[in-house]
């Protein structure tokens, strides 16, 4: 029987979208995830702003301008917002890895639609220019260390609602090949929880999940090699496992160094 990865002791009954497995469809219903959650807001006031708190805003906001900005405003904004390509190169190098960038004459950037269908797309070697705001979420969305590979680039809602892609927190078309299979990673995960008695190595704790002294995005041959993996609970699989050197940032700077380097070179 496999044990939730969350930490609450009751069985398996899910595989969620972030390779865990857990007792409920969404981690946020595990009753330890809920426990968190209530102690960590406890004592916080989320309900109606009272009136002292209120009365102390308009307060603070007495005397500051209001209304629209002033033409010198605007154009300081507008000149700090106003990216040019080689600016996106260089500070953005994995973005020109996943997604094919163009500037036109005016200085305007261009990108594909991710819908395959759409004139616009790189199938079809369309190009269209997307808002700022779009250009940012996508940047986030594959430099920032939280990301996941999201807010893809779509021309219209129309070619947003009709991707299969859309609303996806991964590209099913990336090549996704391990050289094990999910049945062999599950057995390998069972066996290094019985070898060390379900007790997490660092703390003494129950132990709910494994690490790997090598990391898989690195080096994923190790991935079903006892040696190189000890068992460990939640917290400490994060702070002494995954909080620093092995965060998925500094991997992905590592996976992708090389790639980038050979990018900016050309």
């Amino acid at each position: 029987m496999h044990i939730c990865e969350y930490g609450c002791g009751q069985e398996v009954k899910y595989q969620l979208k972030n390779g865990k497995q857990c007792c409920s469809k969404s981690q946020n219903s595990c009753p330890v995830i809920r426990k968190k959650r209530s102690i960590s807001m406890k004592g916080k006031n989320t309900g109606p702003q009272s009136e002292e708190h209120k009365r102390k805003i308009r307060e603070s906001n007495k005397g500051k301008k209001k209304g629209p900005c002033s033409e010198e405003t605007r154009r300081k904004i507008s000149k700090a917002q106003k990216f040019i390509l080689k600016d996106y190169k260089e500070k953005y190098p994995f973005l020109f890895i996943v997604e094919e960038l163009r500037e036109t004459k005016n200085g305007k950037i261009q990108v594909h639609c991710k819908n395959h269908e759409c004139e616009n797309s790189k199938e079809k070697g369309g190009w269209f220019i997307p808002t700022y705001t779009q250009l940012y979420e996508r940047i986030r969305q594959l430099e920032h260390i939280n990301g996941w590979d999201g807010s893809y680039f779509y021309c219209s809602q129309y070619c947003k609602d009709t991707c299969e892609l859309y609303n996806l927190k991964s590209d099913p078309y990336k090549d996704t090949n391990l050289p094990y299979t999910y049945k062999e990673y599950q057995t390998f995960r069972t066996f290094v929880l019985e070898r060390d008695n379900h007790i997490c190595q660092f703390c003494g704790e129950p132990a709910t999940n494994i690490h790997h002294e090598r990391p898989q995005k690195l080096e994923p041959f190790y991935a079903l090699d006892p040696d190189f993996t000890w068992s460990c609970c939640e917290k400490c699989h994060y702070e002494k496992g995954h909080k620093d050197e092995c965060s998925t940032g500094n991997l992905s700077k590592i996976v992708c160094s090389v790639e980038s380097q050979k990018f900016l070179n050309q």
